[in-house]
């Protein structure tokens, strides 16, 4: 049967257990990526807060590090920090890996220290200060917490562009597909139902013709 809306559809009993199955399915589907999508959310907001309590510690490391290394060029001078820090070795290495987080992919990256803190200073003590020291201390944490920043910043952007993608998904099974569905199954049935009353009626016509022909 044909009609502007449903275009063809085959009214039979087999369609209409065929669309209700694919109603289940969809409604199923629904529901799994709506889970998933409220579980992308909460991990987007527990790690949007690790990112502010990283931020704030990053702050306080560098802050620490540009009083210290102010201290330290007023005792040694602007000129000697030049020159132990145009000799500085490495002493961070950063490495990659992937990792997954309900199926989202994304960077996390490992530093690795060369020298530790507690290993000697590259400089004689003769040529430097406290105060230095302490500079190079904290300037070594706060590369770590920005790596942990970088790390987390990137994960926020590929949880949000999922929440999004995952949202577009629900809505269009919420308003679009399953609404059709619906629609088509409801239309089906009445249909049927029709056919029935008119099956019903052919046959109540021909038991009254054939009572009055043996009459």
């Amino acid at each position: 049967m044909a009609t502007p809306e449903f275009g063809t559809i085959s009214a039979t009993r087999m369609e209409l257990l065929n669309t209700r199955a694919r109603i289940r399915l969809a409604q199923k589907g629904h529901d799994l990526l709506k889970e998933k999508m409220d579980a992308l959310v909460i991990e987007l907001y527990a790690i949007k807060d690790e990112v502010h309590q990283a931020r704030k510690q990053v702050e306080e490391e560098l802050l620490v590090a540009y009083q210290s290394l102010t201290k330290a060029e007023m005792i040694l001078g602007p000129d000697k920090i030049r020159d132990l820090a145009q000799y500085a070795p490495s002493v961070l290495a950063i490495k990659t890996q992937t990792v997954s987080i309900m199926g989202v992919k994304s960077p996390r990256f490992i530093v690795d220290e060369i020298q530790k803190e507690e290993e000697d200073i590259y400089y004689g003590l003769t040529s430097s200060s406290a105060q230095l020291d302490r500079a190079i201390v904290y300037f070594r944490k706060s590369l770590k917490t920005l790596m942990i920043i970088a790390e987390k910043m990137t994960l926020l952007e590929k949880l949000a562009t999922e929440i999004n993608k995952t949202k577009r998904r629900v809505n269009a099974l919420s308003y679009i597909l399953i609404p059709k569905l619906r629609a088509t199954a409801i239309f089906i049935s009445s249909t049927l139902e029709e056919q029935e009353r008119e099956t019903f009626s052919r046959l109540k016509r021909v038991k009254t013709i054939l009572e009055t022909k043996k009459k």
